[in-house]
């Protein structure tokens, strides 16, 4: 890993004083937890689920689902969590949120036939259909291809997720951001962030003036129409708050931010991911194609209703996360009480960091963790997820958009699998594990060639 990444100092404090690491950063107490027991213990707690009070983070001003705390990130997390089942956020096939992804699969696809045997940029190929898939899911809009918005959208908000890592170390020491150089960075980060706010911003504005012009009951599409009615039910007494004393549209519009930063950004580049460790991998690419076949004729659709025929394909799936850990550092919480834990007194206000990465990748957890093996997730042919893997976090503030990532990545990936062979553009390299660290870790750029597969 770069020695200038953040996670790096930690996996290095790690490996010097075990599962419990703790080091004064500026005025922060940070303790590196890489032990899954102790982190499901310590994260199960309601006490947990604080957050850091950092000057990047108080760019978004305590709102939204990431970073609110207390009252108003419990009762909306239990919104989000229901309205989403509603949506169909959910592994059962024939769900609404799976007829909106499919959708954008046999555009993508369509769109990888026209360009066959030309470069291709999968980060910039696979950027608007995940986009979509969100954007659908929170206010039913999509961007057409070629749209401009989407271009300046896309690159705010990938420029931004690169950017918070290159000033990561500001959140513990503040006047580094007043260095001129990082001064710079954070204005770029502010300005983005209020560019994509605006543009929520204007959507709910356009979804509030249509409501007006209708009467009686509206049928809910999305989820900014469950907010919208959730807003207008405490109006009138009918429904408990849920968004205590804070800005209802301020904080629906964070919501957005955090559904499109955390989960479109990371689904895109763990297929990114997956794509190239198919390339570095051919003897498991050929199986993954093998077993398609098995179920599905070679240029057809996959869907749900195929997953668990795919057990292996999904196995591929979670060993890349496992071997290339997009999130090596998880989320950083905040417990709200002094603990006692294997004898360590951990001060309330303490930053808790779970190393990911270093759980991946230490061989008590997992036999030789440097090779690519699939099959430490199956057991007898069938899927089995073993409790030290936890990409997605793990306790209270377990990531919310899990199921929503599970679909994608099985969907997206299955389907290029089952309809394209790629191979690296000519003259290019092929890219190493060790990616470039923003607030994921991303594989260095590459180009494709896609050449469809035949039907049988």
């Amino acid at each position: 890993m770069s020695k200038g990444s953040p996670h790096s100092w930690y996996l290095s404090m790690s490996a010097r004083y075990g599962d419990i690491a703790s080091v004064r950063l500026g005025s922060n107490l940070v303790v590196c937890i890489s032990s899954t027991k102790i982190l499901r213990e310590l994260f199960n707690r309601f006490e947990s689920t604080g957050r850091p009070q950092t000057p990047l983070n108080a760019l978004m001003g305590g709102l939204g689902i990431v970073l609110s705390e207390d009252i108003l990130w419990k009762r909306q997390r239990y919104f989000l969590h229901d309205k989403f089942r509603a949506l169909g956020v959910n592994l059962w096939k024939n769900q609404r949120l799976e007829k909106i992804i499919m959708a954008e699969i046999e555009e993508l696809l369509r769109n990888l036939e026209k360009r066959a045997e030309e470069p291709v940029d999968p980060v910039m190929v696979l950027g608007r259909h995940l986009h979509n898939v969100i954007c659908q899911l929170m206010m039913s809009f999509r961007f057409e291809e070629g749209n401009e918005e989407f271009v300046i959208f896309n690159e705010r908000l990938s420029r931004s997720m690169n950017l918070y890592g290159s000033i990561h170390i500001g959140e513990h020491l503040p006047c580094y951001l007043k260095l001129p150089g990082k001064k710079t960075v954070l204005k770029e980060i502010r300005r983005s962030l209020q560019d994509i706010s605006q543009f929520h911003a204007k959507h709910i504005e356009k979804r509030l003036k249509k409501r007006a012009d209708l009467s009686g009951k509206e049928e809910q599409n999305d989820l900014l129409d469950y907010y919208l009615e959730q807003m207008q039910n405490e109006e009138t007494g009918a429904a408990q708050a849920i968004f205590n004393n804070v800005d209802p549209v301020k904080q629906i519009v964070q919501v957005m931010n955090d559904l499109f930063s955390a989960g479109m950004e990371t689904s895109r580049t763990t297929i990114v991911w997956l794509l190239l460790m198919m390339l570095r991998e051919p003897k498991v690419a050929q199986k993954v194609m093998d077993d398609l076949s098995n179920v599905v004729e070679v240029g057809k659709i996959v869907t749900m209703e195929h997953r668990s025929k795919l057990p292996y394909v999904e196995a591929v799936i979670y060993e890349t996360l496992r071997r290339v850990s997009v999130v090596p550092l998880g989320t950083t919480h905040v417990n709200t009480k002094e603990w006692e834990i294997n004898g360590y007194s951990i001060p309330a206000g303490t930053h808790i960091v779970p190393l990911i990465n270093k759980i991946n990748m230490d061989p008590k957890y997992f036999y030789e963790p440097e090779k690519f093996l699939p099959e430490r997730f199956l057991k007898n042919g069938v899927l089995c997820i073993p409790e030290c893997f936890i990409p997605f976090g793990v306790g209270r503030r377990i990531c919310l958009g899990m199921h929503l990532a599970r679909i994608e990545l099985f969907l997206f990936f299955t389907n290029i699998m089952n309809n394209y062979k790629f191979t690296l553009a000519d003259g290019q390299e092929l890219p190493g594990l060790e990616g470039t660290f923003g607030a994921t870790h991303s594989p260095r750029p590459y180009t494709l060639i896609f050449k469809q597969l035949q039907l049988k």
